[in-house]
């Protein structure tokens, strides 16, 4: 049987597309190798924004011509060189000759991809040159940026590879910047054992990735996209595929394909079960929890999925497991964050739940509203991530909340930009995520509505009411985030009436950035009627997990302020972004009323890359009154009322004394809640420890048995090789001495009678013929 392969549509050749990438990759370079020796960290500066600038603008440049190009042919291709093959593989089809090429691919959706991670890496490149300011003077700056760098590269080869083993190779490389900028500071514990912990947990996910494009290798005998593409349809309507001497249906072994590349996705984007890492990496300096853990690397798992739709479309069980794991985690995450006093705690638990609402919507086939959600997430949570980097350096290392307050006053433009940011995430109209998050929600819901039928999976339905539930705990967190920052009074310099702010760690005289161990926070006294001393009796070292920002301007006893304009720059860009990125996907219900833009303009921009635009659960369509009025009821009801109830907790009463009688109402939900349902203890009790223990077993049985039978075997050969020099030295080399010797004594003898002498001779004959005559006489 042979398979035939056909690209989908024709792509333009590119001359500059390697630049893209290889620009960040050039800075790395130089900043790595010389950046020690340079004494003016300014250079370190223009080669990592230049290469990254670079980069974005000529990103934009391809843009403006694959614009140009018409829908059915937007793709613009150019290969380097081949980067291996191999020959006689066995496939689907047969043996297959197949070769790899080092290429790159710029469409309709790695364009887009393109654009945030070259746009947002600069914005946030921007940012560090201001957040790391002391790390210019202690030798570290450059070796930062050089990690940043080399992100970008990574990252920008996962979104353009024209195959999927360029991906992987980009996936690998995020996967290693993300390890080494976690633990970037990695002379602190807790720094490093994050930065392990994010490593393990992504191999994990890696290997269910590996088998995935291993049997997709397999079944297709290439991995080029456009190829696969061109050939699913043929596949999907074969009769049976056998492999490895199991015979299925191409539905199977799709679902096969679409679960293994999950497990990836759950990895590297944070999905339970392998969630725990992303929380521990904002032990990590801010601009990578905004580059990294907010923007780029975790929304591979999306992109992988929107890329390999034509896979999932042909495997509906696995569209089912990505609903089911993402809406799950969208509801979790969500609860986790209710309770946390970090504040980048707080944004690491809601990028973590933001996420399963992009999986939602990956699993009931709306793959532009999964993949916009990606868009807009990236400009909210960025401007969060680092308005709460900048709010840390103002407050001279506090990231406690409770330590906070008041700093609208302090920080207008930090505070303008996360309250915008804040009503973006919060999904209110007209802002960025009304458009993304409650278009996945609609399409789950349409997926189970069926036009008034109700006959559409289950699933759909509690996917909508965990997503529902998901989306109401987001609001309230971000809204206590805001009024716990940034109203009332800054307690951080002792006004403090009500008695809720706690003693940090930050202010023991760990004042530097990555200097002084701040993991823990359970030490810190217990504050008589704070509602959230609880926390403390924890003890856990997963409650502070700080990244020490220096000191970006602060003046010892002085109130915090606004920080320098390459911090706040940033931030007030992508919150911008976030109030009108939404409207690049305006829905066409809300067009048929109020056309203000063209509708749907992203979803129609990544058609031609779908293989089938429609959700795998769609049913007849849904009358438009339906959608308003779920419209209405999320952005007017539902997210306001969360907003309202936690201002009224937290601002309304500024003793908090609502909450303080929730916690003594509830005092073991509080403390589930906070310490994240003790998973992370699970984990350690259940499958870390007993792993320790049996390859403690392992190394002791290794040492003892192993090692032994090696070593005693060793000794065997010693003891043998000695006896063996003992017999040949005194055994065999005496024997051989003593013959010499015997022989050297008797030739005395016979070399005295050897004389030459003839009467010698004659005499000793003549002692002979006595000695004969005597012998016969006597005989």
């Amino acid at each position: 049987m042979t398979l035939t392969h056909a690209a989908t549509a024709a792509s333009q050749a590119g001359s500059y597309l390697w630049l893209i990438p290889f620009l960040p990759f050039f800075g790395f370079l130089i900043n790595g190798l010389s950046g020690r020796k340079l004494r003016n960290t300014a250079i370190v500066d223009t080669l990592a924004l230049g290469s990254v600038g670079l980069a974005f603008l000529l990103t934009i440049w391809h843009f403006v011509q694959l614009a140009g190009l018409p829908a059915e042919g937007r793709s613009i291709h150019q290969s380097l060189w081949t980067w291996f093959s191999i020959g006689g593989a066995h496939v689907l089809g047969g043996l297959t000759t197949a070769k790899f090429e080092w290429a790159y691919k710029f469409d309709v959706l790695s364009g887009c991809m393109a654009l945030l991670v070259s746009g947002a890496g600069f914005l946030i490149h921007l940012f560090s040159t201001g957040y790391m300011a002391e790390e210019r003077n202690d030798g570290r700056y450059y070796r930062f940026m050089a990690y940043m760098n080399l992100f970008v590269f990574s990252m920008l080869n996962l979104v353009l590879g024209a195959n999927i083993l360029m991906m992987f190779l980009g996936w690998e490389g995020v996967g290693l910047c993300s390890y080494l900028l976690i633990g970037f500071y990695f002379d602190k514990e807790f720094a490093a054992v994050a930065g392990k912990k994010a490593f393990v947990t992504n191999r994990i996910g890696d290997f269910g990735f590996m088998i995935g494009f291993f049997l997709i290798f397999q079944v297709f005998g290439t991995l080029d996209y456009d190829t696969l593409m061109g050939s699913v349809r043929g596949i999907a309507t074969m009769p049976a595929i056998t492999l490895y001497g199991h015979t299925a249906s191409p539905t199977w072994w799709f679902n096969l394909i679409g679960c293994c590349l999950f497990v990836g996705a759950m990895g590297k984007s944070a999905q339970i079960p392998l969630y725990v890492w992303l929380p521990d990496a904002m032990a990590g300096p801010t601009p990578v929890s905004a580059l990294i853990h907010a923007a780029t690397m975790v929304t591979s798992g999306l992109y992988m999925i929107t890329r390999l739709n034509f896979i999932y479309v042909n495997a509906p069980v696995a569209l089912a497991v990505v609903l089911a794991f993402g809406s799950l985690t969208a509801f979790v995450a969500a609860t986790m964050g209710l309770a946390q006093y970090d504040i980048k705690k707080v944004l690491a638990y809601s990028t973590v739940s933001q996420l399963g609402f992009m999986f939602m919507g990956m699993g009931a086939g709306a793959f532009s509203a999964g993949m916009f959600h990606v868009f807009t997430h990236a400009f909210f949570k960025a401007s969060l991530f680092l308005g709460s980097g900048a709010v840390i350096a103002a407050c001279h290392h506090e990231q406690d909340m409770r330590n906070m307050g008041g700093l609208k006053k302090l920080m207008p433009i930090t505070a303008m930009s996360m309250i915008l940011a804040t009503f973006a995430i919060a999904g209110i109209f007209p802002f960025s995520g009304f458009f993304s998050k409650d278009e996945i929600l609609w399409k789950v819901f349409e997926g189970w509505y069926q036009h008034g039928h109700y006959t559409g999976p289950t699933l759909n339905l509690v996917a909508w009411i965990l997503g529902m539930l998901g989306a109401f705990c987001t609001a309230f967190y971000m809204t206590r985030l805001i009024a716990m920052t940034f109203y009332g009074n800054y307690r951080g310099a002792g006004d403090d009436p009500w008695g809720l702010s706690v003693q940090s760690e930050a202010h023991h005289g760990h004042d530097d950035h990555g200097h002084g161990d701040h993991a823990h926070v359970a030490h810190a006294p217990e504050v008589p009627g704070h509602p959230e001393n609880h926390a403390h009796e924890l003890g856990k070292a997963h409650d502070h997990h700080v990244d020490d920002p220096e000191d970006h301007d602060f003046v010892p006893g002085h109130h915090p302020h606004e920080v320098s304009w390459r911090m706040w720059l940033p931030v007030a860009i992508l919150a911008g972004l976030a109030v009108v990125g939404g409207f690049l996907n305006y829905p066409e219900s809300l067009h048929r009323i109020l056309p203000i833009v063209p509708a749907e303009l992203f979803s129609k921009w990544i058609e031609p890359i779908l293989y089938q635009a429609a959700p795998v659960h769609h049913g007849e369509h849904v009358p438009p009154a339906i959608e308003y009025g779920l419209m209405a009821w999320a952005t007017f009801i539902w997210a306001p009322g969360a907003m309202i109830l936690a201002w009224w907790i937290y601002k309304v009463d500024p003793s908090w004394g609502r909450a303080k009688a929730f916690v003594a109402r509830f005092p073991n939900l509080y403390r589930w809640v906070n310490a994240k349902y003790y998973v992370d203890e699970f984990y350690e009790a259940a499958l870390i420890e007993p792993i320790k223990r049996f390859s403690a077993q392992l190394w002791s049985f290794d040492t003892w048995v192993v090692d032994g039978m090696v070593n005693g075997a060793a000794r065997m050969t010693v003891l043998w090789a000695e006896l063996s020099h003992w017999v040949d030295e005194y055994l065999v080399d005496g024997t051989v001495d003593l013959v010499e010797y015997m022989v050297q004594e008797t030739s005395q003898v016979f070399r005295s009678v050897q004389s030459g002498r003839v009467q010698h001779y004659a005499f000793v004959m003549f002692l002979g013929f006595l000695v004969i005559a005597f012998w016969k006489f006597l005989v």
